[in-house]
Parts: C-alpha cells; structure tokens; sequence
C-alpha cells in the first residue's frame, strides 16, 4: 500500500475522504447508520492491501501488494470522522486500536489518484490466522458469493 508521507501533517479538517471497503460501503449496515444522508459522494476505488474476512462478521485490511476495492466517501468532516473512529476502535496514535487510521493513495475506476483516510486492521497476526484471505480484495463481493447480500 503506498502511503503518502507528505500527506500525514494534514489534519482531520484537511482531508475530508475515506476509503471504505468493509460494513460502511452503500448497500451494508454501517452505511445507513453512519454514512446516510452525512455524505454527498460515493467514488468506486482500490488501494494496494490485503483483504481477510474476520470470525466476527467484517473485514480487515492489513498493508501488502494486493489489491483492495472499495469506496471514497465525502466528505467526512471531523464529528464525523471521530464517530467513525468509534466505530473503528481508532483511539490515536500509539494507543490500543483495533483499527489504526492512516492515509493512502486511492484510485478511482478513471484513474485518478485521491489522498484518502483508511482504517488498516491493528492485529495482522489474527488476521492472518483466524480470517479468511479474500484474494481479489473484493468484500461484497465475497459477501454476495456467500448469501449474505
């Protein structure tokens, strides 16, 4: 995953995208909680990670040379972004997170490259051994293969 270093002093009123490629995409239950009549633009996009569906129901993206598909959404301000990370276990930088933030290159299904904020899976050891490997980097659409959507 290309992690853009340039783009870390940016604050959470500086960049108001997310990558998203798990529960808050259109279509599953995080959306509607959260992202529902919050956002105004939703971007087909992918990344470079590895994907694992986890034992508890969602995904979980650690860095790697794959590729992960999911979507922008914008814009994300800062009440929100703090809610997502509620919904992350993101607590801050160096703390016990189950997700820690960070920001990546994203890019559209046109080819432009976005600065977005993801959520990268803390423990890449669980993952790993407990999750399942989604090789294409496609959650909904591991999701539909299984029934659930």
């Amino acid at each position: 995953m290309q992690v853009n270093n340039d783009n870390l002093k940016l604050d959470e009123t500086q960049l108001n995208r997310v990558f998203v490629y798990g529960t808050l995409m259109k279509g599953f239950w995080n959306h509607s909680r959260y992202l529902e009549g919050r956002i105004s633009c939703i971007i087909p996009g992918k990344t470079q990670g590895l994907l694992y569906h986890l034992p508890q129901g969602y995904p979980a993206m650690l860095k790697g040379k794959g590729t992960v598909r999911g979507e922008i959404v914008e814009p994300v301000n800062r009440d929100l972004l703090r809610k997502l990370d509620g919904l992350e276990g993101y607590y801050g930088y160096g703390e016990d997170n189950l997700y820690v933030r960070e920001i990546i290159d994203v890019f559209t299904d046109d080819g432009e490259m976005l600065c977005c904020w993801v959520y990268i899976y803390a423990d890449g050891e669980y993952a790993r051994k407990r999750g399942i490997f989604i090789p294409d980097g496609d959650w909904r659409k591991f999701m539909q293969n299984r029934g659930y959507i």
